[in-house]
């Protein structure tokens, strides 16, 4: 995906979000961008016939592969981040740590940055894999980096928000939560949102780290929030997608389904579309909180939805990867994967490309 070219997006704000980031053409970042909301300037595979290449690691996986370039990056459960080609899905590099590497990486000037279960974050040369710059935190990190400007930010399970200096890996600041950070961050109009396991969602300052707001769910969250015109929407383990005002952080509405929502949702110009871990994947009208549509996938749902013109790509743990109607929910096609999908597909030019938890990472027209 390239995300700095002329974009066509059912979410304007990310437009915006990418101008300020500094956006350059070997930028590529997870979810759409750094605001994460799902939505991709590309055009919609179809999940018909075989697929265009697949790679096997032999290694657990249940990190979404991200694509810059000619490559496509991506963890495993055995610590080791893995270049592959773009194209033909051949081994470029790997890069070794000393803990699963859950979380999808980031990319941007020449750069990999991805966390890892050994508390470290690192940057690592896209073209190489050498190492570049690491930071230690206390915890592991399941945080995805999102990058923004000459910053990364990311959280930590030691209860850490931490905003770092790009090129260099030098910390700028940290902010302290009440309990571990599994979420993803999301970065929009001079605002950090994330989600922690003390059941608050906060926003920070983007420069200072210092707390606006927080909203209490009351369970922990550990869906990554999505942000676009205005609002935030993050589900949790309260079993309930919020959609919050980014200005004050107050309630627009809430939406229960029937399990724990640990998928970030798809923000775009009228709908919430997310999945839950009762099986179902459910679009909710953007404006009133009434639901739209409802899908039945058969098996629970960690995956979150990517949007791409008229369609919905999202996996379950049924082994299959869905491919909908963005406005009503039918299924226009799915790809058996055999083995269950936890993570999240990328967009790019026409194609899906998505990992299984056996480690395998396929590309899909």
């Amino acid at each position: 995906m390239r995300p700095c070219r002329a974009l066509r997006l059912a979410a304007p704000a990310l437009a915006v979000a990418l101008a300020a980031a500094g956006c350059a053409s070997e930028r590529a970042m997870y979810r759409g961008g750094p605001d994460h909301t799902g939505v991709y300037d590309s055009d919609a595979a179809t999940l018909a016939g075989d697929p265009v290449w697949v790679h096997a690691t032999d290694e657990d996986s249940y990190s979404s592969p991200v694509v810059a370039g000619d490559s496509v990056y991506f963890g495993t459960n055995a610590g080791v981040l893995y270049s592959l080609s773009r194209d033909a899905g051949d081994a470029r590099w790997q890069h070794e740590t000393r803990g699963n590497i859950e979380a999808t990486p980031a990319v941007a000037d020449g750069q990999v940055l991805f966390g890892s279960w050994d508390g470290a974050v690192r940057a690592v040369a896209e073209d190489t894999g050498e190492q570049v710059w690491r930071f230690e935190t206390e915890g592991r990190v399941y945080s995805a980096p999102a990058i923004a400007g000459d910053r990364v930010y990311f959280g930590s399970a030691d209860g850490h928000v931490y905003a770092l200096d790009r090129a260099s890996g030098e910390l700028v600041w940290r902010f302290a939560t009440g309990d571990r950070i599994s979420a993803s961050p999301s970065v929009s109009d001079g605002r950090v949102f994330v989600g922690g396991l003390d059941g608050n969602v906060y926003a920070l300052a983007t420069e200072t780290g210092e707390e606006i707001w927080r909203y209490e769910t009351g369970k922990p969250v550990f869906a990554s929030p999505a942000v676009s015109g205005g609002v935030v929407a993050v589900g949790g383990y309260d079993k309930s997608m919020h959609l919050l005002d980014a200005e004050s952080g107050q309630r627009q509405w809430q939406f229960r389904t029937g399990n724990r929502i640990y998928a970030s949702a798809a923000l775009t110009e009228d709908a919430v579309i997310f999945g839950s871990t009762d099986g179902y994947v459910y679009s909710i009208d953007r404006e009133t909180g009434v639901k739209n549509w409802e899908f039945d996938t058969g098996g629970e749902v960690f995956s979150s939805p990517a949007v791409a013109a008229d369609r919905v790509f999202v996996g379950s743990t049924d082994g299959r990867l869905y491919a909908l109607d963005r406005v009503g929910g039918r299924k226009l096609g799915e790809f058996d994967a055999g083995a269950p999908v936890y993570a999240t597909p990328t967009l790019a030019d026409g194609r899906v490309y998505v990992a299984t938890v056996d480690g395998r990472v396929y590309a899909l027209d």
